[in-house]
């Protein structure tokens, strides 16, 4: 009888934020295919992201309540420190959701406010452990993951050009958030410089190969959107001081994310394929199939969601940047990427509950 208590304990005090980069993964997707008219499949994913929210905020807030002393020990180490800014990331995506689908702007304020906040909080923890720590130490610690940074500061953007408009006569809001961008693009230039650095001049082996690097399209990818709704959004007083460095900086982020996506698609089909010594035909054909599978050809953890968010941020982007540039040829890129971000998506979520059913 005491069994399912514990075992509900157990999960509050090992709950991590970084479960939010599921509600990350499927709030975009949702969106993805709301832009792209694909009605059907983009609700249900919007009910399902607020399911999934709605479950993770109250773990969250359980942690928070019954186990703070934990809590804040996590918060003190750098490698876990910056994960919890998939809160913030996920927070703003359904605010971004409940705008398109509900109207809802009120309630997105409110989810905007609470990811602004919790935004300054978890930077701060973050400033602190890297001012203890060496400098050698804080560099080893730079991962795909570090890139939340990034993705974390322009998602308030995002979600703040959904919640402006044209006809807002405080242009400071719209400075303000302008500002918040460029900090956005000058963290992603920093940490990206120190994993170029890891992944094409050092000694980095395939086995070392992480989702999370995904997040190298993913972060230029969101920076582009964010840029493409805010050019959108501007007043006509500062579209001329704003607007064509906003355009031109978008279009840079999407080339310089859309070069990554060679090397990322190549080295998963590595990472699955030489992970087992004979692949079987299907694994040679479609290597992310793995995601859903068990026993020895499972590929799946947590952190593969990490994948997923960057492939649906990379179809709302395109389609975004083809409407504000005039490159409407992009559309059909758009068109045919979000078919490839759903299908890893699902294959994901086969293989988190078959990771769930294992735990229990």
């Amino acid at each position: 009888m005491l069994f399912y208590p514990v075992l509900f304990f157990n999960s509050i005090r090992v709950f991590h934020p970084s479960w939010f980069v599921m509600v990350m993964a499927t709030g975009i997707v949702s969106v993805a295919f709301d832009v792209l008219d694909f009605t059907v499949i983009a609700k249900s994913l919007f009910a399902l992201t607020l399911s999934l929210y709605s479950v993770f905020c109250l773990f969250f807030v359980a942690r928070i309540v019954f186990f703070p002393r934990e809590l804040l020990l996590e918060l003190c180490i750098l490698s876990r420190s910056w994960l919890f800014l998939a809160f913030v990331a996920g927070t703003n995506t359904v605010g971004v959701q409940l705008i398109s689908f509900a109207q809802a702007n009120s309630l997105a304020n409110v989810l905007w406010c609470s990811a602004f906040f919790a935004w300054l909080v978890l930077i701060g923890f973050i400033i602190f452990n890297i001012l203890r720590l060496p400098r050698e130490s804080a560099v080893n610690f730079i991962c795909g993951a570090t890139l939340l940074l990034t993705v974390s500061t322009v998602s308030i953007v995002l979600l703040g050009s959904y919640l402006l408009d044209a006809t807002d006569e405080n242009t400071w809001n719209f400075l303000v958030l302008w500002g918040i961008w460029i900090l956005g693009c000058v963290l992603y230039l920093f940490v990206i410089y120190l994993i170029i650095r890891r992944l094409f001049f050092s000694c980095f082996v395939p086995e070392n190969w992480q989702p999370s690097y995904w997040i190298c399209m993913g972060a230029p990818a969101i920076i582009t959107l964010a840029g493409s709704e805010f050019f959108t959004r501007l007043p006509r007083s500062l579209c001329d001081d704003l607007g064509q460095v906003t355009l031109e900086m978008s279009l840079l982020a999407w080339a310089f994310g859309t070069l990554w996506i060679p090397y990322l698609l190549g080295m998963d089909i590595r990472k699955f394929t030489v992970e087992l010594d004979s692949a079987a035909a299907w694994i040679k054909i479609f290597p992310w199939a793995r995601l859903a599978c068990k026993g020895k050809c499972r590929a799946y953890d947590i952190e593969a969601w990490s994948r997923v968010f960057p492939a649906g941020m990379y179809t709302v982007c395109t389609f975004s940047l083809a409407k504000v540039s005039g490159y409407y040829f992009l559309e059909s890129i758009s068109f045919y990427w979000c078919w490839f971000a759903l299908l890893i998506w699902l294959l994901t979520l086969i293989g988190t509950f078959r990771s769930l059913i294992n735990y229990r």
